[in-house]
């Protein structure tokens, strides 16, 4: 597995080197580091003083970077023996995700500061940025991850279930972990009125169905080994994740990204969006 670090000095980055340790030391890791230069373009600078002013700073950025990569690569776990650094100008996402592509990732592990929804839309986050255009799955990494034993896996349909176990299938993990898998029924407003027992028998059935459509991803986890079990929630379906995380005590959850993209996802949100800023747990979103 190859996997992409994007570094920037913060607490969160090191969480997300921290989290480095519950998985299979991979065939190359990266150390990605993005210089972002500020905008010069001022009528009152002359063109030699831009030049010289971005040169003083670009030199310095380039010294501090190397010092967060350097303070980075020590707290690598010891078996983490092929290690590659990216340090290079340019907005951090187009860094990151332009790294991932080139190196052919399997996974970017990404400490965020947990911007809430109105301050990403107005500020923009890397973290977000990087979950929009990312070619391969990320890992969002909030606060410290002091072990991985139990992950979640929300399925909505087919291509979440095809996605996660591929990923699975790299054996990414250090430790044995036992995955839940978790379907979640909407309980949509019904257009007809009915009875309450056509309503239980209507919940009895999308519960079963729920049921139905887990059980080959459980058999097929059980075949790669994977210890599983299969739960369904009623309600909304972002709010059914993270309860049943905190239930379950999940260390990870892992699921899909159903994006609408740009500003109507915003507006009409998904699951995965609403998830990933109301929860305190890694979240690894997969494709």
């Amino acid at each position: 597995m190859k996997i992409v670090l994007p570094i920037d000095g913060s607490s969160c980055s090191t969480f997300a080197i921290q989290a480095l340790a519950h998985f299979t030391p991979p065939e190359e890791l990266t150390l990605v580091h993005g210089l972002h230069l500020p905008d010069f373009n001022y009528p009152m600078i002359t063109p030699d003083l831009r030049t010289e002013a971005q040169d003083e700073i670009k030199d310095q950025l380039r010294k501090e970077g190397e010092g967060v990569l350097d303070k980075a690569q020590k707290l690598l776990p010891a078996d983490f023996s092929h290690v590659e650094r990216i340090h290079q100008i340019g907005h951090p996402v187009d860094v990151i995700v332009e790294t991932a592509r080139s190196a052919q990732s399997n996974l970017i592990v990404l400490g965020a500061r947990g911007l809430g929804p109105v301050k990403e839309l107005i500020l923009g986050s890397v973290s977000h940025g990087v979950l929009m255009h990312a070619p391969c799955s990320t890992m969002i990494v909030k606060n410290p991850m002091t072990q991985l034993k139990k992950i979640l896996l929300p399925i909505e349909g087919q291509e979440d279930a095809e996605a996660a176990l591929q990923f699975l299938a790299l054996q990414p993990f250090r430790q044995p972990v036992e995955v839940e898998v978790f379907a979640v029924w909407p309980q949509p407003q019904l257009s007809w009125p009915t009875t309450l027992e056509q309503s239980d028998q209507l919940e009895a059935h999308a519960i079963e169905e729920a049921r139905e459509r887990m059980q080959p991803i459980t058999d097929q986890l059980t075949r790669m080994n994977f210890a599983c079990q299969a739960h369904v929630g009623i309600g909304n379906p972002a709010y059914a994740i993270i309860e049943q995380s905190r239930v379950s005590q999940s260390d990870l959850i892992m699921m899909g990204m159903h994006s609408r993209g740009g500003f109507s996802r915003f507006l009409m949100g998904s699951v995965s969006h609403s998830v990933i800023h109301q929860t305190p747990c890694p979240v690894l979103i997969v494709r």
